[in-house]
Parts: structure tokens; C-alpha cells; sequence
């Protein structure tokens, strides 16, 4: 995966914060600076969004994805990390079974697709499982069924922002904002930065309503090359496209007035129907 070398980030912002002058957005920041630097911290749901929309203004090279979880996760150098489940290291400092986790994640994919073979009801949509591994694991990773090389975004940043509130018993949140190749298709296959994304909405069967409430998207490496090598995993990072990092604050005063966290049961429907096809593959996660 290529990594964006410079852009416009919240460190520009902060520092025109500090100084109180715009000229300092003459200068984009490196890649490594952006890894390491703190999140900036904002108060409010309308700041986040007008802060956001000069980054946006200022990286049209992009298009722009949220990502929103409870921390900001760093390695042992400090650079913040934004894996796949499927490289993420252990927890207990031993050595990854990569070529393990693949093949659990081979298995699933296998099950999942005779399920949707084998449904009494055949849903719009299980011509493209078939047809395309990345929806298979697409599946997998939106269902919480294994390990996967996607990682979650989504276009809107009033998801990111529920989800960082999302189980959060911590005081903040983090919204990542990542940069990502303009696509025209629904799998977008960009064989120059090394990417593919995948917009649920679309490449989903549409009985899938959690994709539809989320505004989901999924990405991963592209091709599908030695993913199993574990001295390859630092190149499927995510912070690879990392342009900003916000920090809020997980209290209700954060949305103001008009806005609020969409509920949990709004983000994961139990009535989603796809939900209910996958439950006989039981969950599978090797830490």
C-alpha cells in the first residue's frame, strides 16, 4: 500500500490555532510527523466538522473517509497504527500465526458462500459473494465473524463519531480521517496506490441493513499477494493513508443542539436478515 508522503493535516490547524495565522497551511507535513503527533483535541460536534472541512478543502487529491474508535493505538515508536484485525499483533507478545489466520479466514469465506448457495431464500446479491473473495470477507469482518485484511470506514463523519462513543467507558474518542483514490466503481481496484474499497451499499445484498445504517465502506491491500507474510504487515497499515486525528470528547454536551450519537441498536440492526443467514459460522479470532 502507498503511503501518502505529505499533506494538509490537523497539524496545520494547530499550529494556525497557536499563531492565529492562515499562512502556515503553506507548508503540508510529512507523513512520519502526522504518525506521531497527538490528536487535536476538539470540543464539539460543530467544530469537528468545520475543521474537517478545511482539511477536506486542502487534500481534493482524495477522497475522504472517518474512522472512529475509542483510542489512539501507537507501536513502541509512538507512530499511531491502524491495522486489519488480520495483522494486528498478538496480545501477548508471541509470534503471529499468519498463515493460520488466513486460513481461518479461507474456511469462513468457504462457509459463507454455501450458506448463501444453500439459502431457501435467495438473496439479491449472492451472485457477487460468489463471485468476489473481497465480499466474502467483506462479510466476515462487517458480521464480526474472523480476522480479515479490511479495515472499516465510512463517508460519514456522524458514524465515525457514533463509534468512537460506541462501548466507549473511557473520557474521549479519536476520528481518524484518511485519505483514500478516487473510484467510479463500487469495488474500486487501484492497482497504483495498492488499495481496494469496497462500498457496502452496493456490493452488499440489500437484505444487509447494517451496511445501510453505517454508510460502510471496507478497505484492504490490493493484489492479494503474499498477504500471509508476516514481515510484510507493516505495508497493509492504514496509517499508510492517514491524513488527520481528532480527539472528543465522550460526553452528550459534544453534539449540541439538532445532533446526536446514532443509537447502537441503529448501527448493528438484529433484524438484518444476512445477520440471521450467517449465524452458524461460529466466530473464530486467533490473538
Amino acid at each position: 500500500m502507498r503511503k501518502i508522503e505529505k499533506s494538509f493535516c490537523h497539524l496545520n490547524l494547530e499550529t494556525e490555532r497557536k499563531s492565529g495565522m492562515i499562512k502556515d497551511w503553506a507548508k503540508p507535513f510529512s507523513h512520519d510527523e502526522i504518525l506521531k503527533s497527538p490528536p487535536m483535541k476538539v470540543n464539539t460536534y460543530d467544530e469537528l466538522v468545520g475543521l474537517v472541512a478545511r482539511i477536506l478543502h486542502y487534500n481534493r487529491e482524495f477522497v475522504i473517509y472517518y474512522r472512529g474508535q475509542g483510542k489512539d493505538y501507537k507501536n513502541k515508536a509512538g507512530h499511531t497504527l491502524i491495522p486489519p484485525s488480520i495483522f494486528r499483533e498478538n496480545q501477548n507478545g508471541k509470534p503471529r500465526k499468519m498463515q493460520k489466520r488466513f486460513e481461518v479466514l479461507e474456511k469462513k469465506s468457504e462457509q459463507l458462500v454455501e450458506l448463501f448457495r444453500k439459502a431457501s431464500i435467495k438473496f439479491a446479491g449472492t451472485r457477487m459473494v460468489n463471485s468476489y473473495r473481497e465480499i466474502a470477507w467483506a462479510l466476515l469482518q462487517h458480521y464480526e465473524k474472523c480476522d480479515t485484511p479490511l479495515v472499516d470506514l465510512t463517508h460519514s463523519i456522524h458514524v465515525a463519531c457514533s463509534f468512537a462513543f460506541d462501548r466507549n467507558t473511557g473520557s474521549t474518542g479519536i476520528v481518524y480521517v484518511l485519505g483514500m483514490p478516487w473510484q467510479s466503481d463500487a469495488i474500486g481496484y487501484n492497482s497504483f496506490e495498492e488499495l481496494v474499497n469496497l462500498r457496502l451499499l452496493n456490493v452488499c445484498p440489500p437484505s444487509a441493513q447494517r451496511p445501510f445504517f453505517q454508510e460502510g465502506y471496507l478497505a484492504g491491500p490490493f493484489p492479494n499477494y503474499k498477504l500471509d507474510d508476516p514481515n510484510r504487515s507493516n505495508q497493509f497499515d492504514f496509517n499508510r493513508r492517514l491524513i488527520a486525528k481528532f480527539e472528543i470528547p465522550i460526553i452528550e454536551d459534544f453534539w449540541g443542539a439538532g445532533f446526536q450519537r446514532i443509537p447502537r441498536e441503529k448501527l448493528y440492526q438484529e433484524n438484518d436478515k444476512i445477520l440471521k443467514l450467517l449465524e452458524p459460522i461460529e466466530k473464530e479470532f486467533l490473538r
